[in-house]
């Protein structure tokens, strides 16, 4: 026996052989490890420095584009055709790879599907499709639920949310006879979005204010139509905080919340079933900060060029450290965001998005090609107080139809309001039509859509559902 210097103490035997074991791990196995550690990562890394996030978002990324290269199809072609053959010094480097698009995984979805997964672990998922298409992928289906429900909790807890409070879920829509269900976690009541309607609210009121919830989740659309369906003095005393996603609060939406729970924080939260990202308000700040340890954001303005100042806007561009299954790699999402300063509050690092404001294609079109933004929709007075619901529907440029639901009391003083307000806002090379109607569609997933363009560019490739 040789002495005793040259022995490897006990101690580390564990954490050597681990670790060599794990590299001989199936690719899907070893990404299952650090899904299941997800809650204690967060709280650990909570208040992590820049210095640390980035180190730390460096090595995932490097992780994940070895995966990638060495089991996605799709992404390797991309790879080399990019010349990417070598780890990434640092987290700039990002910008060397090439974007991938949703045109390219609806071509050829098995392409960007890892072949490191067996066919039996994999899980198919539809992402909302708010343009008309939705886009399918796999995940895996051992940790995919366990990883989204964490994140968002994670993200509710900084608006006061903790396990346990009750709260009335707005954000599925179901069929059966009862429009209220018990959900399978304590404290979730499930009102269906179909129920929304002054029709079918005596048949959940009680039921929903027995419940006594903390905190109403949901979809602005879908919240905005609870609270209008419960307006004082018959609202709920004791929610706490409203939690939105999927859609993009308007200011009319918000000015309708607070007057309805004027005790409830508004609280929104950015999310994808992709697993690509997430962001949220801190504490004390509603500006959404982007999460790093669910991935890398960029945003990209319409030059091409990263966004560098508070104020720019461009296209939220992602990479998701979540779903291994399909990578999303510099994936383009479709959706618009300003940037903001660093929080004053939190001073956590990260990117800080001042506002989400759409999606790139969320635009009328004026007569002559010219386009209306979906802010330039963001009504802040109170000429819709008489409106239940309302979308932009448009069939051929430089002229729409606004499609309005309508509360008791609507009457040709609203029309001669809400046609000058809009008009207004339109411009003169967009004509505009009232149309009133019972209802109006949601997608498959629930959402509304404010507007619903079938003509030029990104137009809807299918009516709404």
């Amino acid at each position: 026996m040789g002495p005793a210097k040259a022995m490897m103490p006990l101690a580390r035997l564990p954490v050597r052989v681990d670790a060599a074991l794990r590299r001989r791990l199936p690719p899907y196995r070893r990404w299952r490890e650090p899904a299941a550690r997800l809650d204690p990562l967060l709280a650990r890394t909570d208040r992590w420095s820049g210095d640390e996030a980035e180190a730390w978002q460096l090595r995932q990324l490097n992780h994940l584009v070895a995966h990638a290269r060495a089991n996605v199809p799709g992404h390797a072609r991309k790879f080399a055709a990019a010349g990417i053959t070598t780890p990434l010094r640092r987290l700039a480097d990002l910008a060397r790879l090439p974007f991938l698009a949703k045109d390219e995984l609806r071509a050829a979805p098995e392409e960007f599907q890892s072949r490191g997964f067996p066919r039996s672990g994999l899980r198919p998922v539809t992402s909302g499709g708010t343009t008309g298409e939705p886009l399918h992928f796999m995940v895996d289906a051992a940790s995919y639920d366990f990883v989204f429900e964490t994140w968002r909790r994670a993200m509710w807890a900084r608006a006061g949310y903790r396990p346990g409070a009750r709260y009335v879920d707005l954000t599925w829509a179901f069929t059966e006879e009862a429009p209220v269900r018990l959900g399978g976690n304590d404290g979730q009541l499930f009102l269906s979005i179909h129920a929304l309607t002054a029709t079918d609210q005596p048949i959940w009121r009680d039921r929903v204010r027995a419940w006594k919830p903390q905190f109403i989740v949901g979809f602005p659309s879908t919240a905005t139509a609870f609270a209008k369906l419960l307006p004082p003095p018959d609202a709920l005393a004791g929610v706490r905080g409203i939690l939105l996603a999927s859609e993009t609060l308007s200011s009319l939406q918000r000015q309708e919340l607070a007057a309805t729970f004027p005790s409830a924080r508004i609280f929104s939260w950015y999310g994808m079933s992709e697993l690509a990202g997430f962001a949220s308000g801190c504490e004390q700040s509603d500006a959404f900060h982007h999460w790093p340890q669910s991935g890398v954001l960029e945003l990209i303005q319409d030059n091409g060029s990263p966004a560098g100042q508070p104020g720019d806007s461009g296209e939220i561009v992602l990479t998701g450290f979540g779903n291994h299954a399909t990578p999303f790699i510099r994936y383009r999402t479709g959706d618009r965001a300003t940037l903001g300063p660093s929080c004053p509050h939190c001073g956590r690092p990260g990117i800080v998005l001042a506002s989400i404001d759409g999606r790139t294609d969320d635009y009328l079109l004026g007569r002559h090609g010219r386009r209306v933004p979906l802010s330039a929709l963001n009504f802040h007075t109170d000429e819709f107080r008489r409106v239940f619901a309302h979308q932009f529907v448009q069939d051929e440029p430089g002229s729409v139809v606004l499609k309005l639901v309508t509360l008791a009391g609507f009457g040709r003083g609203d029309v001669t309001a809400i046609g000058n307000l809009v008009a207004d806002r339109l411009g003169e090379d967009l004509s505009l039509t009232l149309e009133y109607v019972d209802a109006l569609p949601r997608t498959a997933r629930g959402k509304q859509m404010l507007i619903v363009r079938r003509c030029g560019d990104g137009a809807v490739r299918q009516p709404a559902p």
